[in-house]
């Protein structure tokens, strides 16, 4: 394990888990979500956050994950009802933010009015509890618009979550605060997460939630170098 910083539990993030009933989580986004390729097979977030709610009893929840390689935040709003309202969600976890860099800094405007619209739709239409997620660190070999504008979007995130009071996995502050040559061996690609990768990311979207433990895991027990 790495001495990577401890992300916060968020009081909204524990309480759902309090819930009796089943849950349907929905995990939505572009490729990092999706976990697809750069794993090469490797279990990603949604896979190994699943595990984890079955190590703590909750065998009838149920995830989905419906996220699309190179989507941005307006693919996610204007297909909003195919791949998440049709689930009828209680927890919805957005994970978008590389892709949209394609806007440069004069996209950046747009881009938060948009997942402003997506929180607010989410939570009218469903009531779930809406998860917001910065996405990870890169490396200088990742495509010119992520390397240059990944940051303003990063921030813009930040302020949708702290303006409508979402629940933040940060993982960008978690990585920018790890050594860079450990982020290295995260990544399959300059921006794309691979097996380890998306463990790092699990380990801080868990602590979110209160549900790291590597004494009583096994899933909060793989390796992460």
């Amino acid at each position: 394990m790495t001495g990577a910083p401890t992300a916060p539990a968020h009081p909204d993030a524990v309480a759902v888990l309090r819930t009796a009933q089943p849950l349907v989580w929905s995990f939505v986004g572009d490729s990092v979500t999706a976990a697809s390729w750069h794993t090469w097979g490797g279990r990603g977030l949604s896979e190994l956050v699943q595990e984890r709610l079955r190590e703590t009893g909750r065998r009838r929840d149920g995830v989905v994950n419906t996220a699309v390689s190179g989507w941005r935040v307006h693919d996610l709003h204007d297909q909003l009802d195919v791949v998440c309202l049709r689930y009828r969600p209680d927890v919805v976890v957005i994970g978008t933010g590389l892709n949209d860099t394609r806007g440069g800094a004069d996209g950046v405007g747009e881009f938060g009015r948009t997942y402003r619209d997506v929180v607010v739709r989410l939570r009218e239409q469903t009531g779930a509890l809406v998860v917001t997620q910065t996405p990870n660190g890169t490396l200088p070999t990742a495509p010119s618009h992520v390397v240059e504008h990944l940051d303003a979007y990063v921030a813009e995130i930040r302020a949708v979550s702290a303006e409508l009071g979402t629940v933040l996995v940060d993982h960008d502050a978690v990585w920018q605060a790890t050594e860079v040559d450990v982020t290295y061996h995260w990544l399959g690609h300059g921006c794309h997460p691979n097996a380890f990768g998306h463990r790092a990311l699990a380990r801080t979207f868990l602590q979110t939630f209160g549900l790291w433990d590597p004494d009583a895991s096994r899933t909060c027990r793989l390796t992460i170098p």
